[in-house]
């Protein structure tokens, strides 16, 4: 039986001179693991050029009793992007989104509003043509609550901590590491309360924007299993220093 879905590229991993292995996200099954054949025929029905990190893909592939791995028969852009790849600032934050979301999806969720999510953000960053610079931190605070591990971040508390491990505001120190406070704390609380649109009105510099991103990823190794350092994060942090 053949299926259509529509997909978010994780990850293209080069198996052999013919073949790459791509882990994607889909909107109706999850987590896919697909085999693309490499052809530079123009004739080829899929064109593994397409398999960029992030690309939106309208894919289809047979489903056979005890498949794991599917082969797609027809693959073509579901949205056209156009800056991701060619704007190095944001190439970079896409590899990080990429690689993170790569661990991130291994979990139960709630793969339709997750995936509309993910598409929605991603379009908007495409079509950016500046004040993007936070985006990749919205994001991630975003992101949670589709994972099934949003943190209690209400406006109207003035606790002075914030425990990562509790999720919580507190009004001691924490007798752990994993917490936020001090100016931390406040730009963390003015984050939340943006979205895309309105996010560039809040300036933070380089340094506080990689502490804010240690923080949250702090959150999610906290919360998400085995999710692991990333080795996009240094080219990143090195990006908005």
């Amino acid at each position: 039986m053949i299926e259509n879905h529509q997909i978010l590229v994780l990850s293209s991993l080069k198996f052999s001179e013919d073949k790459l292995i791509v882990n994607a996200l889909s909107r109706s099954a999850g987590r896919v693991t697909l085999m693309v054949n490499i052809s530079h025929s123009q004739r080829a029905s899929v064109h593994f050029t397409l398999f960029q990190p992030l690309a939106l893909l309208d894919v289809s592939w047979e489903v056979t009793p005890r498949t794991k791995m599917f082969k797609p028969k027809t693959a073509r852009p579901s949205v056209q992007l156009h800056s991701l790849q060619s704007d190095p600032v944001k190439s970079t934050i896409v590899m990080f989104l990429a690689e993170f979301l790569l661990n991130a999806t291994r979990i139960e969720s709630d793969g339709g509003l997750l995936f509309d999510y993910i598409s929605a953000a991603i379009q908007w960053l495409d079509e950016a043509e500046k004040d993007f610079a936070n985006f990749h931190i919205v994001f991630l605070l975003r992101l949670s609550q589709f994972l099934g591990i949003q943190p209690n971040l209400e406006d109207d508390s003035d606790e002075p901590y914030f425990d990562l491990q509790g999720a919580e505001y507190v009004g001691r120190r924490p007798d752990h590491t994993y917490y936020i406070s001090g100016e931390d704390l406040k730009a963390l609380r003015q984050l939340v309360r943006m979205n895309f649109g309105t996010m560039h009105l809040f300036q933070l510099s380089g340094n506080q924007r990689n502490r804010i991103l240690h923080f949250i990823l702090t959150y999610y190794r906290l919360h998400l299993p085995n999710f692991p350092e990333l080795k996009s994060l240094a080219i990143l942090q090195a990006i908005f220093r």
